[in-house]
């Protein structure tokens, strides 16, 4: 008898777009980008379609050198996640720390605040 198997699909949101001149398009949502309810809506979206999680990368720089470049904007992913872990039920809650400039117990500390926070979906 085979064994069922389980593929999980996650979505990387990226205010931005993924191109880096995704921004420039006429339909971006650019002006939203540091508006939390953007986020929020993005993660409603994929939890209706059924994705079992949303990613969000950390990002230690800012690489734009000239004002074309793609903006340099991003929330902290964690901070991102709680609040949309307060408008969610059932998406995973996934972010990357960085070990350089992290403190060990301050990133388990807040990984353990988003976990309980969502009821386990960190």
């Amino acid at each position: 008898m085979t064994q069922a198997q389980h593929l999980n699909i996650g979505v990387l949101i990226y205010a931005c777009g993924h191109h880096q001149a995704a921004w420039r398009m006429p339909h971006s949502s650019i002006e939203r980008i540091g508006d939390i309810t953007y986020y929020q809506s993005l993660a409603r979206t994929a939890e209706q379609g059924l994705f079992d999680a949303i990613f969000f990368a950390d990002n230690q720089s800012f690489p734009a050198s000239s004002k074309s470049d793609m903006p340099a904007f991003w929330f902290d992913p964690l901070v991102n996640l709680a609040a949309i872990s307060q408008v969610t039920q059932h998406v995973g809650l996934v972010a990357t720390i960085s070990s350089t400039f992290s403190n060990p117990f301050t990133a388990a500390r807040q990984l353990l605040s988003l976990d309980h926070m969502s009821q386990g979906r960190a």
